[in-house]
């Protein structure tokens, strides 16, 4: 498993940390990898104590780090706009790749990274294009504009292909312009209002599910690079999988339509897990489950992330166990791509 707070990921955040430069969601990922990290929690005390000897002024900072603080505030990257709390997870999510994507070698963009057929930059052009569904829907101008009925595979193939003829710089910026731009418009949309990303998803969910793409598509670019990724913080994983144990019954009913009435008791453990009674097919309240399984949350968000083989995910099987693996088996219908 990835670990959750990246050394190689969150060090080079370090210096702006040390100058409060970091965004707040940056920040967050600094602050938890520390806890974990006592090389990454010493240097940051170091830094720390250096910024204020730098700002008194009374003592001389060790070789090196005044040097390292000062290229910290010239270097930090444009800070990601304010989000609501719902949005929270999506901009973690943009910020983590975003980091990810700045120390990449030109050659890597290349490189195939899920499917067995889209390179980076063309993962990078599909979360424009879903991304720019969203943006649409709030009210963003987005280029080239979204046709009224357009869902995310036809704008994808058409974003994609225009994306490929555009260099790699040109299309992050245009996916982290389309993002920050999507943030600044929810503030004046009614939380009530829906999109539709396979289903109709009231706007906070269907950020919740951006973050959730994002961060699956940051593990599969970091897979086929050899970069660092970094799990989403608990408290943005926790609603990640509640949005997948909600939605799950839509795509699950369609696998086993024979299974209405019942339901799985799903316990995910580790920090940002939970538990959840969901029913196999949607529109059934919830009854006393038929069968329970226990997995590690971050496993079984790849799971529905179809990055997990269903036969061969690791779980802890309770009561009808044939019901629990035919549901383990349909959780990855779950991902708009298979």
């Amino acid at each position: 498993m990835t670990s959750t707070h990246s050394h190689e990921a969150i060090h080079p955040l370090i210096g702006a940390w040390a100058l409060d430069a970091c965004t707040p969601e940056e920040a967050e990922l600094v602050q938890a990898h520390l806890s974990s990290c006592a090389v990454c929690s010493e240097e940051a005390r170091t830094l720390r104590e250096t910024a204020a000897e730098l700002g008194g002024g009374h003592l001389r900072p060790p070789a090196g780090l005044g040097i390292r603080l000062r290229s910290a505030a010239h270097l930090r990257r444009r800070p990601a706009p304010r989000a609501p709390g719902y949005a929270k997870p999506y901009a973690a999510q943009v910020a983590a790749l975003d980091l990810m994507l700045s120390g990449l070698p030109t050659g890597d963009w290349q490189r195939i990274a899920a499917y067995e057929q889209m390179s980076v930059h063309d993962l990078l052009a599909h979360l424009i294009a879903t991304d720019g569904l969203v943006a649409a829907a709030l009210g963003v101008a987005v280029r080239p504009p979204v046709e009224p009925g357009t869902d995310a595979e036809t704008r994808t193939v058409a974003i994609v292909a225009r994306e490929k003829e555009r260099p790699v710089d040109e299309t992050r910026r245009s996916w982290r312009d389309q993002a920050e731009e999507l943030c600044l418009a929810l503030p004046r949309r009614p939380n009530g209002a829906t999109v539709t990303l396979g289903f109709p998803m009231v706007v906070p969910d269907a950020l919740l599910a951006r973050a959730f793409e994002t961060w699956i598509h940051t593990e599969d670019i970091a897979g086929a690079t050899g970069s660092a990724a970094t799990t989403p913080l608990p408290e943005h994983l926790h609603p990640m999988a509640d949005l997948a144990a909600r939605l799950l019954p839509k795509v699950t009913a369609r696998r086993m339509p024979d299974a209405a009435g019942r339901h799985v008791r799903l316990h995910l453990t580790g920090a940002g897990g939970g538990t959840w009674t969901v029913p196999v097919v949607s529109g059934h309240t919830a009854g006393e489950p038929d069968a329970e399984i226990t997995a590690d949350v971050v496993e079984f968000c790849r799971l529905v992330g179809a990055r997990r083989d269903p036969d061969a995910f690791p779980a802890e099987l309770g009561g009808d166990t044939a019901l629990a693996r035919a549901w383990l088996a349909a959780a990855p219908s779950l991902a708009p791509y298979p």
